[in-house]
């Protein structure tokens, strides 16, 4: 996967210098985490010379995140140090008790949040006044308190594009030339936020359940922004691209009015249910010519189980029609999801050989924020963060009920061979 500008951070930066703070940025995107040097890492930070550092940590890297912070407060006990991202959100107490080298955590979006947090901060420390912030949680002397309520933002319109250019443009415009995509070099933008859907296995603590979405014309003027770097393809990230059908219209007939010339990919997936002829037709005359779809599985009582909201039906629907128009088409599946079995698995490759489209997978993992974390996470106890990784087909953690480790792993191994022969026969 070619490395894309982190765009969690670059919104937090492009608000914080609206605000009129002076942000800078030690990017670590392209570093291996198995060769990280906390000690190179913790002299970049300080070499900014930061009255404030602010860490931003998925499940999997939070461990990383504590090694710097404590890193950092060895060397400079007193320079303060704010985290945030998904796992922090689903997490906030505990992430602070697990490392007292944090002092403070930011809950859901974090723009306005740190904003505030900062302007107290660096006027008054930190004091019991922050108390009264939603969204945040900070350590005042022997205590931890503060408002563990996420902040999300509704006009998302009112926000300032991400800070890109605090990264190095170059060198992500370098990387994505190496991209199996239509045009490069190419960038990634997010157009709505939340996804009112409950699948049982995702986390949606940062974003929220509730949909957000940015005017078509914010959209435009973005991705003419995008244009004027140098950017001509760009990856749409929404969790729900597609939630609303009327603006997804609008966006594709303002790209075409107003000649934005460049091509668009959904790798994050978008539901086969919010989908038809009418609306595919319309995206791909946009520039729209590669879709990822979430299917997750090929059997309907494990859709059912994991409250997906979708059928077999709709999946073979989605893609027929995809496949009709000319789509690129790559399906997500999660083996080991609850409910699932042998027999569905095998069910889903079947699927998969029938629509006859590439496909890619990961391992059931209950992540922090998560409806199936709240259901198995007793089960979970002093399993280190760094396993909490989808793409670890070796060593997952978790098991559905009615299968047993052995038969998941064979399940894992049957659909790794299956890509690996689709991949070679061209599929």
């Amino acid at each position: 996967m070619t490395p894309l500008i982190p765009l969690g951070p670059a919104y937090i930066a492009a608000s914080l210098k609206e605000a009129g703070f002076d942000v800078k940025i030690v990017d670590l995107t392209f570093i291996d985490k198995r060769a990280l040097n906390i000690n190179e890492v913790k002299k970049a930070i300080l070499r900014q010379d930061p009255d404030v550092v602010g860490l931003s940590a998925l499940t999997w890297t939070i461990s990383t995140a504590y090694e710097i912070a404590n890193a950092l407060k060895e060397e400079e006990p007193d320079l303060p140090i704010v985290a945030g991202g998904p796992h922090v959100s689903a997490l906030p107490e505990r992430t602070l008790k697990e490392c007292s080298a944090i002092d403070a955590v930011i809950i859901g979006e974090g723009e306005y949040v740190f904003r505030d947090f900062l302007n107290i901060l660096l006027t008054k420390g930190i004091c019991k006044e922050m108390a009264e912030l939603k969204g945040l949680m900070f350590r005042h002397r022997d205590r931890i308190l503060g408002n563990p309520y996420p902040v999300y933002i509704e006009n998302l319109d009112s926000l300032p594009f991400p800070a890109r250019t605090l990264f190095n443009l170059e060198k992500y415009m370098e990387f994505s030339r190496k991209f199996q995509a239509k045009r490069v070099p190419v960038a990634s933008m997010v157009t709505s936020r939340g996804c009112p859907h409950r699948c049982i296995f995702c986390a949606r603590i940062s974003s929220g359940y509730r949909y957000r979405a940015r005017s078509p014309e914010n959209v435009i003027r973005e991705l003419k922004q995008l244009k004027n770097y140098g950017f001509n393809e760009v990856q749409i990230v929404d969790d729900n691209f597609t939630e609303d059908r009327k603006r997804v219209f609008e966006i594709c007939r303002l790209i075409k009015e107003q000649g934005v010339d460049m091509s668009f990919d959904l790798p994050n997936g978008i539901r086969v249910d919010h989908v038809d002829e009418e609306l595919l037709s319309k995206m791909y005359d946009a520039g729209f010519y590669s879709i990822h779809l979430g299917v997750e599985s090929g059997d309907d009582y494990v859709l059912r189980t994991i409250r997906k909201g979708i059928t077999v039906k709709q999946i073979k629907s989605a893609v027929n029609i995809a496949k009709r128009i000319g789509f690129d088409i790559i399906l997500y599946i999660i083996i080991g999801l609850p409910g699932s079995s042998v027999e569905a698995e095998r069910r889903t490759l079947d699927l998969i050989n029938d629509l006859d489209v590439p496909f890619t997978f990961s391992v059931c993992t209950p992540y922090p924020g998560s409806p199936l974390w709240e259901m198995v996470k007793d089960k979970l106890k002093g399993v280190s963060w760094d396993r909490f990784d989808e793409t670890n087909y070796g060593n997952f953690i978790y098991v559905p009920d009615g299968m047993t480790k052995e038969q998941l792993q064979e399940c894992i191994d049957r659909a790794n061979e299956f890509k690996l022969q689709a991949r070679n026969v061209g599929c």
